[in-house]
């Protein structure tokens, strides 16, 4: 995944997130290394540019979330 696309994928992660009611963000979204990841974790991950986010991005893509 390029910069570019990363940044678009993190732009449309962070709008969704804002509309996904607050019960809901301590749902599991992903799975990052066999470990369940929240909607809660991974906007701390996205936010922070980690590792992790590229991960979380390419998988939330792939299921067609973003």
């Amino acid at each position: 995944m390029d910069k570019e696309e990363y940044e678009v994928l993190k732009a449309k992660f962070l709008k969704l997130f804002a509309s996904v009611p607050l019960p809901l963000r301590n749902e599991i979204i992903a799975l990052v290394d066999n470990q369940p990841v929240s909607w809660t974790a991974a906007y701390g991950e996205i936010r922070q540019d980690t590792d992790k986010a590229k991960i979380i991005l390419t998988h939330l893509k792939q299921i067609g979330l973003l």
